[in-house]
């Protein structure tokens, strides 16, 4: 007998994830294995920058030795890297030399990095986000005791929060941040590299206003970018609706928005959404 599920009861809950088929695979799986029913409205879709000439100047330096870390802080930005890699025609697990570290910022990224060939050097062990990845990184002088290369490379999207950058700078360490790729309405209309959507069954942000399940409904909004568009299109929001956030920072968003949340996941991962569609499920809308 296949062992139970230990989620949390979500049966009768309709979820709304704006994501992509390819972004929401783990998420989905989740929130279905705990009872609950998942449409997909995909609200963002990303791209390269007009002129990758930066991205690729780095990348090269990259290959070359020239920086001491990498940090990956998305899925999005490992699948960037990668696609770019192979326009340069360079094979994915040669652009990071042996004595080169590589730092994730969760466990999706991690695992994104470890399918291409990478083996990762540095993973939060609580806040896995960008915020706890500043708090925990290792200070120059004990990572670098004889005081050799400091450098970080830090590929990131066009509208990345400065606050990682800000605060390894403050430790000591050389950043260089560059666009990797732009965030743009869903779907995207330059050169993309993400997996094309096949298919259909996503929801629109017209027809998700219009309409309402016949049970209780949920929106997990996963980015600060994400809410911002999801109430530019879906607001004003059907009665009843339950808003949940990824993490602080796209709560923060929400807030300014005046768009709730309901609950906020304490770990941005399927089973930390799943515990707090469960926590809105309890509490029940914002007044």
């Amino acid at each position: 007998m296949a062992a139970r599920h230990q989620g949390p009861d979500l049966a009768g809950l309709n979820v709304v994830l704006p994501r992509t088929p390819d972004r929401a695979s783990a998420m989905v799986r989740e929130l279905q294995d705990c009872g609950a029913s998942v449409t997909l409205m995909p609200l963002i879709d990303f791209q390269f920058p007009a002129d990758t000439a930066l991205l690729d100047r780095a990348l090269n330096s990259l290959k070359a030795g020239r920086f001491a870390w990498v940090v990956f802080t998305s899925v999005t930005t490992v699948r960037a890297v990668t696609r770019r890699c192979a326009a340069l025609g360079i094979c994915p697990v040669a652009l990071v030399p042996a004595d080169t570290r590589i730092a994730a910022v969760g466990a999706g990224t991690r695992q994104a990095l470890e399918e291409v060939g990478f083996d990762i050097d540095f993973l939060p062990d609580t806040d896995q986000s960008a915020r706890g990845l500043a708090a925990s990184w290792p200070d120059p002088s004990g990572s670098d005791p004889e005081g050799g290369d400091l450098r970080v490379l830090l590929p990131q999207a066009d509208i990345a929060d400065p606050s990682l950058h800000e605060a390894l700078t403050a430790l000591g360490w050389e950043v260089r941040a560059v666009t990797a790729y732009c965030t743009v309405d869903y779907p995207a209309t330059g050169v993309r590299f993400t997996p094309a959507v096949t298919g259909g069954g996503l929801l629109d942000p017209e027809a998700f206003a219009a309409s309402a399940p016949a049970g209780r409904r949920a929106v997990v909004l996963t980015s600060p970018s994400i809410a911002r568009r999801f109430v530019r299109r879906c607001v004003p929001v059907p009665a009843g609706t339950l808003l949940v956030a990824i993490g602080d920072s796209t709560a923060a968003r929400m807030r300014e928005l005046g768009a709730g949340p309901d609950a906020v996941a304490k770990q941005p991962t399927p089973a930390g959404i799943a515990h707090a569609l469960s926590v809105a499920m309890s509490t029940g809308p914002t007044p």
